[in-house]
């Protein structure tokens, strides 16, 4: 027998001993409380752990050399989504899964991308935005994302990097992940750019924060690394925070946009609904609560940005609608009920929409944002009306301290 074999504690996490597994090739853990064996995990045990399938999915994606074999994934991933909200595992989990596999498939594409064109010519840091930099991931999240390059960067490195960025982005798109609409990505030369044109950008968006301006300083609020070198996008948001310290004039204009839209509840509380096009008579359920939501939240969280940096003069930022909750509660901006409605309706609404995507791809339909009012049951009719509510009740108090 193995003489000193790897094991776990009661009371670790399940998945370290996944985590064992894969970095050790082994296939069987010993579970030990005080040095006396009490259980083994097993590989048939762990796939019943819908994170832990999670974890092998992306220990594949790390070991794929092809694209093709890459798109073929897709699959899995679409099966580990339906396992954790038929699970009804939480919210902030469910996002979180879903955010590390398209992490991986992204820093995958980077890996073969360079190992296709060459070597990176300088130092470069490639970020996402939208809900993956939020980790609110679901299987209707599109890209949003850039590159940010070192200054030194010339003409001839940009074109490697639009390159590189084609590269993956198509792969992306090959892999179940949607081109973004708005263009808000890598392969669009406005987001490949050096980081003091990064700077640049934020620059003239606290100053100037028009709407076509607005919207692009929006998508870029929420950003997250995910390969590259980390100083670069470290750089980038303390400039961002810099730029917001008490900039009343952003924080109000970013206050307008979050009360453009409106939840979808008439003054006789009837619903509100699409009127045309091939979703007609249907909620948006993204934008009628979950981006007002989002978009609120955010502004409240932008207050904070003079407390969010170190004694050396990075920055601790956080991207995910949960976390900022959690921060706008501990720094007293908002009351213990006021944490809790927004929380409360915030997962509830995910909830719905995860659920909504679930039965799409169980009748083996493409999901969307919009669901059908005939399909809520009573429970979800009377608080989605509450919901709805409170986010007006809500918009009324940021209209007031804001506008």
């Amino acid at each position: 027998m193995t003489e000193n074999p790897y094991s776990v504690k009661r009371g670790d996490l399940v998945i370290t001993a996944a985590a064992l597994m894969m970095q050790h090739g082994i296939k069987n853990i010993p579970v030990v409380d005080n040095g006396i064996p009490i259980g083994l995990i097993t590989p048939s045990d762990l796939v019943q752990n819908h994170r832990i399938q999670a974890i092998f999915l992306i220990d594949k994606i790390n070991k794929i050399e092809r694209l093709e074999q890459l798109a073929k994934l897709t699959i899995e991933r679409q099966a580990i989504f339906e396992a954790l909200v038929e699970a009804k595992v939480a919210i902030g989990v469910i996002g979180q899964v879903m955010a590390m596999i398209m992490d991986a498939y992204n820093r995958r594409l980077v890996v073969m991308a360079e190992a296709y064109l060459g070597a990176a010519p300088c130092d470069y840091c490639w970020i996402v935005a939208g809900s993956h930099a939020r980790n609110e991931v679901h299987m209707l999240s599109d890209q949003d994302h850039g590159l940010i390059l070192a200054d030194n960067a010339t003409d001839a490195d940009k074109v490697y990097f639009h390159h590189l960025a084609m590269y993956v982005s198509k792969g992306m798109a090959l892999c179940g992940y949607e081109l973004c609409s708005g263009r808000f990505m890598a392969v669009t030369h406005k987001w490949c750019q050096p980081l003091a044109v990064w700077k640049a950008y934020y620059q003239k968006w606290a100053i100037n924060p028009e709407y076509d301006l607005l919207l692009e300083m929006s998508v870029f609020l929420d950003s997250r690394y995910i390969t590259g070198n980390p100083q670069l996008v470290n750089d980038l948001q303390a400039c961002m925070c810099q730029q917001l310290v008490h900039n009343a004039r952003v924080i109000s204009a970013l206050a307008r946009n979050a009360l453009l839209q409106k939840p979808p509840l008439s003054i006789f509380r009837n619903w509100v609904l699409v009127k045309e096009g091939e979703n007609a008579n249907t909620l948006d359920i993204k934008s009628a609560a979950l981006s007002i939501i989002v978009n609120l939240v955010r502004v409240q969280y932008l207050q904070l940005t003079a407390q969010l940096f170190t004694t050396d003069g990075a920055v601790v930022y956080k991207a995910n609608t949960e976390e900022r909750l959690q921060l706008l509660l501990e720094h007293k901006v908002i009351n213990d009920a006021t944490f809790k409605d927004l929380l409360g309706a915030f997962q509830f609404i995910s909830q719905i929409r995860y659920s909504h995507q679930l039965q799409a791809l169980q009748q083996g339909k493409i999901p969307n944002n919009h669901i059908n009012p005939n399909a809520f049951n009573s429970f979800e009719r009377t608080h989605l009306r509450e919901t709805f509510k409170l986010i007006t009740s809500y918009q009324e108090i940021m209209k007031m301290k804001f506008c």
